[in-house]
């Protein structure tokens, strides 16, 4: 994979999850009311157009390499990162709680460790 896309994801990923960490520890849902939640939205939003980027590079990088890797595993984990945040964030928006703010830190979370296991499938550790 790109090197340059993954660690821009690494860096997206940190900066969202400890937003979405210090709201979970203050006690407050995500609602899009807020100035503040419009922007960790907007962040969001430009972490999720980082992924679309990585899957369509993802997908012509597979199918234009001679790499011997399970391809059918690289790419749910490429349709699988499409998903993630998506539903985290609706999940998250839906649930007032702060059971819905953690399950948004989950999905940052689970980004950055299938954005891992993503670059170990590409170098051949599937």
């Amino acid at each position: 994979m790109i090197g340059a896309v993954t660690g821009l994801l690494y860096v997206m990923s940190l900066i969202v999850g400890v937003w979405v960490l210090v709201k979970l520890v203050m006690g407050s849902p995500v609602l899009l009311k807020y100035r503040s939640n419009r922007a960790l939205f907007w962040t969001i939003a430009a972490t999720e157009a980082v992924v679309l980027a990585q899957a369509v590079i993802g997908f012509v990088m597979m199918f234009n390499s001679d790499r011997e890797i399970h391809r059918l595993t690289f790419g749910s984990y490429l349709v699988g990162l499409l998903l993630l945040l998506p539903i985290g964030t609706w999940w998250s928006l839906g649930d007032r709680s702060r059971g819905g703010t953690a399950v948004l830190l989950v999905a940052v979370v689970t980004l950055a460790a299938m954005v891992l296991r993503l670059s170990q499938i590409w170098a051949g550790y599937a």
